[in-house]
Formats: structure tokens, C-alpha cells, sequence
């Protein structure tokens, strides 16, 4: 399914179709998209390619840490019909085959602190990102997945509910063909085109 057009407000819609909220799961936020459309559709201005190289260059990273399975959410005024500073993320991951505790992914973690904290994350790579371990506690999985969902599922100020994205990790054949696209001559156009 391609990315939704802004609704009026500047926003992704919450839900898409002619039966609304409670339809096709397909047709409700966060919708599933490729790296590719992400980039054809956002990258769109200078800065935004900067964002977006920033995010290619994260989840590269992540998965040579070992962090190769998963998904993201994108969300924030990146993903609105605004000049953004950043991209809000929230990355589900399971952890690498050989590590089986809690305290084993911390220790991963803290080794590879310049993935996972939230200050470092921010200024090198220009992402505002929360990791989730889709391999802990079901119990910590809901609660962590409903508070993001509920904060970025509506616009900061006046509580306008808005659509999230949802990518997968795995795919290195995407990062490096939206790295491509990134990085050509073209100016990438919205909606999916090259100018």
C-alpha cells in the first residue's frame, strides 16, 4: 500500500477506506511501507534527505551490531506536512541469536551506546529514538506499545489524532536502494517520483 496523502491538517490519516476505524487492518496506522517509499515521499527537501540519510545510516548500523530482525515506527513532524528537525522512531527489536537475557542486551546495549542513547542517537543521526525488546516481557511489550502509540498517534498542541508509518529492518536491499536514491543527482520528488 502506498503512503496516504496529508489529510487537510497536514497529517497522515489515523485510517484510510470507506469503513473507517475498525476496518482492514491494512487500511489503519501505522501503515506498512517500504524504505523506498519513505524516501521517495519525504525526501523532498535538503534537510529532509539529511534526516533520512541519518535513519539509513542508524539502522545500518543496528543491524551490524547484530539488531538485523524487527520494525519501526515513524512518526513526528517528520512524517507531517512541515519543515522537521528531526524523525521521531520507535524500533522493535528482537535481539541477536547468541544473546538470551536481560542483562546480556543491556551489556550489547551499553557496548553499542552510540545506537541506543537517546542524546547520542539524536545528534549523530537526527533521530529522536526509543528502543523496544521484542524478545523481554509481554506484559513491558504492551505497556510500551500502547504509551508510543498513544503519544504519537496524535499531534502535539491541539491532540489531532494522525497515521504513523511502520518499516521493517530487515530488508538491506531497500536501505541501499533508497541510499541510492538519496544520494543521485535527482531531486526527489513527493508522491513517489524523481524530478
Amino acid at each position: 500500500m502506498p503512503i496516504p496523502a496529508f489529510t487537510i491538517d497536514g497529517v497522515l490519516p489515523p485510517y484510510i477506506g470507506p469503513t473507517g476505524p475498525g476496518g482492514a487492518a491494512e487500511d489503519m496506522s501505522p501503515y506498512s511501507v517500504s524504505v523506498v517509499e519513505v524516501v521517495s515521499t519525504f525526501g523532498t527537501t535538503p534537510t529532509r534527505r539529511n534526516i533520512l540519510r541519518g535513519w539509513l545510516t542508524h539502522r545500518m548500523h543496528l543491524r551490524a551490531a547484530g539488531f538485523d530482525r524487527g520494525f519501526q515506527w515513524l512518526d513526528g513532524s517528520f512524517v507531517e506536512d512541515k519543515d522537521p528537525r528531526d524523525l521521531d522512531v520507535v524500533t522493535f527489536l528482537y535481539r541477536p541469536a547468541d544473546v538470551h537475557d536481560g542483562k546480556s542486551v543491556a551489556a550489547l546495549m551499553s557496548a553499542n551506546a552510540g545506537l541506543f542513547s537517546r542524546p547520542r542517537v539524536k545528534e549523530s543521526y537526527h533521530l529522536d529514538a526509543f528502543p523496544i525488546d521484542l524478545d523481554g516481557s509481554a506484559e513491558a511489550l504492551v505497556g510500551m506499545s500502547r504509551y508510543f502509540l498513544g503519544l504519537f498517534s496524535h499531534r502535539r498542541g491541539d491532540g489531532l489524532w494522525k497515521g504513523m508509518l511502520q518499516v521493517r529492518i530487515e530488508n538491506e536491499n531497500d536501505d541501499a536502494a533508497a541510499l541510492a536514491l538519496l544520494n543521485a543527482d535527482a531531486r526527489v520528488g513527493s508522491q513517489g517520483s524523481v524530478q
